[in-house]
């Protein structure tokens, strides 16, 4: 057992319950903590120093010992030839194939929540002939990655040192994913901070431009470094610092921007994709990456100029604001929005929810009548590509119980797929889904999975319910998985006389 940094430490200076180090130490090692990392701040000298005044029995530390070193031997650590041998002269640690792993992850990664039709861009001939990258995130390659990265982490205290591997921002991939087209750039602001001086340089550029792709969003750190991370929370779930204000002024040239959000965490970003303005003014199309790793800037470059079709899914709920409380879709009725709050909870963009180049469309579903409580029922569904372009589908199963002992979710995903069509290909996908997947604690507090009706459907995000269906939320007719009619049935019925 290992304790994590200074958690032993914090037995004394932010859990009160050690007067110092050396308590804390004791306190540790009986609680099992065999190995303090990443120092010996409490298990060196403070935990010395207390054996030794006969304040904690050796044998507590003896156990530890034993315990670490029967871990070596049964690893072969301790083995006579464990280290025979050269060591390696070179380790690679970002071999190409571990590229291309990154390259499709990040691609599957990418939500588009918005798109007027200005996307994809085009490459080649159709690429426009002028494109402005800009915005704080836009010529960083730290904006790509989260806290725990090597380069955010270790490198930020070491200046000046190189990243050893190779790390593309957006504006280098954009520049590499349109050779024949003007790429210029103008960061606008910082990711922190209240300085607008760099404003108007940014409107400029825009304004000569085709189009801008405007990169904003978080810079991942620890404890106060950044604005994304261990440690790091905010008051506000506003874009930090004075970026909302660049992306407005930015749509306010009549380019059509194209806003990037690089970020560690969900924000309300309603004004971006619903509009808040009078004049209605927002964004053409917004793209969410969630810190989309070393190959990031390539993936959105691709998926910009459409060498990808995005198929990434939303795996939370975007807030319609910091106060727009519950912001999981996992909530019972009295979480949504109804008669007894005045406050609108529903989410800017649901739970599963992401845009595509292609449209889809799903017909025939079909669940098992009835299920036994300790069972599974199958589900199957035809998904077809009814676009012009190959694409990915995610095809999602919701359900809910209809009635339950305790208040019940509106909306459960149950399963999902990804399916990759031709354009005009159909694909019967079908599911098993455990009974457990519908099991919830009861009122005395013991899981169950009770018997009763539960309804069922497929669609393409969770704010389509088999209740209510939201159809409203495609952001253009280039795209429909969310205009796609959910599929519904009612079933199964779980009939088991057991509900444990």
């Amino acid at each position: 057992m290992v304790a994590d940094y200074f958690a032993v430490a914090f037995l004394e200076v932010m859990h009160r319950v050690a007067a110092d180090r050396g308590e804390a130490a004791a306190l540790a090692l009986e609680a099992g903590i065999d190995v303090e990392l990443p120092t010996g701040d409490a298990y060196l000298e403070p935990l010395a120093e207390r054996v030794r005044a006969g304040r904690l029995d050796e044998a507590v530390v003896d156990t530890a010992v034993l315990r670490v070193l029967a871990q070596k031997e049964e690893l072969g650590l301790l083995d006579p030839d464990a280290f025979a041998g050269e060591a390696p002269s070179h380790v690679d640690l970002d071999p190409p194939d571990h590229r291309a792993t990154a390259r499709r992850l990040a691609q599957e990664s990418l939500v588009l929540l918005a798109n007027d039709g200005v996307l994809p861009l085009g490459a080649g001939a159709a690429a426009p002939s002028r494109v402005a990258v800009v915005g704080p995130n836009a010529d960083r390659a730290e904006a790509l990655l989260g806290c725990y990265s090597f380069v955010n982490h270790v490198l930020a205290h070491h200046p000046g040192t190189p990243t050893g591997i190779a790390l593309p921002t957006v504006v280098e991939a954009v520049r590499a994913a349109l050779p024949g087209t003007e790429v210029v750039h103008a960061p606008g602001c910082t990711v922190d901070g209240d300085d607008t001086v760099g404003f108007a340089a940014a409107a400029e550029v825009v304004r000569g431009a085709d189009v801008a792709i405007v990169c904003v969003g978080d810079d991942a750190g620890l404890f106060g470094r950044g604005t994304v991370g261990e440690g790091n929370d905010v008051e506000s779930l506003e874009l930090p610092g004075v970026q909302r204000a660049l992306v407005e002024q930015l749509v306010a040239t009549g380019t059509p921007v194209v806003l990037v959000l690089l970020t560690g965490r969900p924000y309300a970003i309603g004004w971006a994709l619903d509009g808040d303005r009078a004049d209605g003014a927002r964004p053409a199309a917004v793209l969410q990456a969630f810190f989309p790793g070393e190959e990031g800037a390539g993936a959105v470059a691709d998926v910009l100029t459409g060498a990808a079709t995005p198929s990434g899914r939303l795996p939370v709920s975007l807030p319609r604001a910091a106060g727009a409380q519950p912001y999981t879709y996992l909530h019972p009725v009295l979480g949504g929005p109804s008669d007894v709050t005045s406050t609108d909870p529903t989410p800017v963009r649901p739970f599963g929810f992401g845009l595509s180049y292609t449209t889809f469309a799903y017909a025939d579903l079909d669940v098992d009548a009835s299920a036994p409580t300790d069972g599974s029922f199958a589900a199957a569904v035809t998904v077809t590509n009814t676009g012009d372009v190959a694409g990915t589908e995610v095809v999602q199963l919701y359900g809910r119980d209809l009635l339950g002992s305790v208040p019940r979710p509106v909306v459960q995903l149950l399963g999902y797929a990804r399916v990759e069509l031709a354009p005009g290909e159909s694909r019967r996908v079908r599911f098993r889904v455990p009974t457990t997947r519908l099991a919830f604690s009861d009122r005395r507090l013991v899981r169950v999975v009770e018997p009763g009706d539960v309804e069922v459907w497929v669609a393409a995000h969770a704010g389509v319910s088999a209740a209510a269906p939201i159809d409203d939320l495609t952001g253009g007719a280039i795209v429909a998985q969310a205009r796609a009619p959910a599929a519904r049935s009612r079933g199964p019925r779980r009939a088991a006389p057991s509900s444990r």
